[in-house]
């Protein structure tokens, strides 16, 4: 699996672009890899994950919720999307929704880009 991180200047937004098989070890590293991007300081996040497909499985798709729960930043990002065209990706970034819950961080698992980036980038009060 492959990772970019690119941040925006402006928003001080991160775009993580994987591609690829996406395993439980990829999934962690990646997050762990983010938490640790110059310039990143905990704004919103968009992993778009359109060219990447998930190997691994509900109990998979619980480590890696719970991976990130416990070691996420003390102050974890605003908003959360997750961009994916699989219906099976689709359904297990839905699973990862409910496993990672977390009143700090808005989450939402999109099908379009476009949309996802957009409301990444809306004021915090303005993502319900």
């Amino acid at each position: 699996m492959t990772v970019s991180i690119q941040i925006e200047p402006d928003t001080g937004m991160a775009i993580a672009t994987c591609s690829g098989v996406l395993r439980v070890s990829d999934a962690k590293e990646s997050a762990a890899a983010l938490w640790k991007t110059p310039g990143w300081s905990g704004n919103a996040v968009v992993w778009d994950f359109r060219a990447a497909q998930f190997d691994f499985d509900r109990a998979g798709i619980r480590e890696v919720a719970e991976f990130i729960s416990s070691h996420q930043p003390a102050t974890p990002p605003a908003r959360v999307a997750w961009v994916t065209l699989r219906d099976l990706d689709f359904g297990l970034a839905r699973m990862f929704e409910v496993f990672r819950e977390d009143p700090r961080t808005d989450f939402r698992v999109f099908r379009d880009y476009d949309e996802a980036i957009s409301w990444a980038r809306l004021p915090r009060s303005d993502t319900t």
